[in-house]
């Protein structure tokens, strides 16, 4: 998945290191507003709009940036620093114009910065320590759920869907908009896109993946999928986004059942 994350920071940089910590998370390419004027919107999949609040909206540069670019039908999450300990409706101005602009607004953040201005001046300031390690993380954890959601594969797992072969108890599903081929339960792995990198079957620990003969060639397949225990490695590593994890409730008491009653995922683990 291709991401983009445009921002304005100009005061304490609160802004540019939730910026950069979401850009890491996703390994996005991290630009200012001015530095995006002339970047074609439409090569990315997820775009990131944000800035610090500035007086009970996100900066002018921001929402006039958005008002003059195409964003139609485009991924587009937005996120912001801000002063007061609640969100309010300070996102209202940024998100009705996304709305009208036809964008596909796909999650909001925002987190507490530091803010030495205005009556904070005589404590020397307010939220001081903000964005802190935890305000990061929680910006982390919002970009990999963002990235999930829009994930190819994310409306393909909710869906119904129709086998037509299976290979060693395994399903294989076709895709009813592109013809892909689709394996796999847990781990959902798209034969057709997968170019073969061997990046999940490195990267898993529960040894899912597995390089084996299938349709007349070698197909790297989750044939073990029933030990997936959901913890995204071979989906953040893989180069082509050929690769999604089903994350459900009933996938996480499978595994805690099977972690009780039997050594089954201890002994895939350390093989």
């Amino acid at each position: 998945m291709k991401a983009i994350i445009i921002y304005v920071s100009t005061y304490q940089g609160n802004t540019l290191k939730v910026a950069q910590a979401m850009a890491n998370e996703l390994s996005a390419t991290l630009i200012t507003t001015k530095e995006a004027e002339n970047i074609d919107l439409s090569d990315y999949d997820l775009i990131g709009l944000g800035s610090a609040i500035n007086f009970a909206q996100h900066h002018r540069e921001l929402l006039e940036f958005a008002e003059s670019h195409d964003l139609q039908n485009r991924n587009v999450f937005i996120f912001s620093t801000r002063c007061r300990p609640f969100l309010g409706k300070y996102h209202q101005a940024l998100k009705r114009l996304l709305l009208e602009k036809g964008s596909n607004l796909v999650g909001e953040f925002s987190c507490k910065g530091f803010d030495r201005t205005g009556p904070w001046v005589a404590m020397n300031g307010y939220n001081k320590a903000h964005p802190n390690e935890k305000d990061l993380f929680k910006a982390k954890l919002f970009v990999r759920k963002i990235r999930r959601n829009v994930h190819p594969l994310a409306v393909f797992a909710k869906t119904e869907k129709r086998i037509i072969d299976k290979i060693e108890g395994m399903p294989i599903y076709q895709t009813s908009f592109n013809s892909d081929k689709i394996a796999g339960r847990t781990a959902l792995l798209n034969i057709t896109a997968c170019i073969h990198c061997m990046k999940c079957v490195k990267s898993c620990p529960m040894h899912v993946f597995e390089v084996i003969a299938y349709d007349n060639s070698k197909t790297v397949l989750p044939i073990g999928d029933s030990n997936c225990i959901q913890c995204q490695k071979c989906a953040e590593t893989c180069p082509s986004d050929s690769i999604y994890i089903k994350e459900t409730f009933i996938n996480g008491i499978r595994i805690a059942v099977r972690e009780i009653v039997s050594d089954k995922l201890q002994k895939a683990y350390n093989t």
